[in-house]
């Protein structure tokens, strides 16, 4: 019984992990889909497929440089998750 409760509880960590992996992906993803020309960073320009991401745009660019990297990018999506 306890080999059960083990293996079980096991299988539910991992799923857990697994699960919690995917959010980073989706981002990775959501930026590479707006990054058009896979320079490494979204312009004001390929930020116009996404509305949301227009209207914060200048909010999330943190060094105001007029791009947004990977990393402001991240912190957008992780803020945006928090206010859901």
């Amino acid at each position: 019984m306890k080999k059960i409760v083990a293996i079980v509880g096991s299988l539910a960590l991992a799923s857990g992990i697994a699960f919690a992996g995917e959010g980073h992906e989706k981002e990775k993803t959501a930026f590479n889909d707006l990054d058009q020309n896979q320079d490494g960073v979204i312009t004001q320009s390929e930020a116009s497929a996404d509305e949301e991401l227009v209207a914060q745009f200048t909010t999330a660019d943190a060094n105001q440089d007029g791009y947004l990297t990977p990393s402001e990018f991240d912190a957008l999506e992780g803020e945006m998750e928090e206010a859901e």
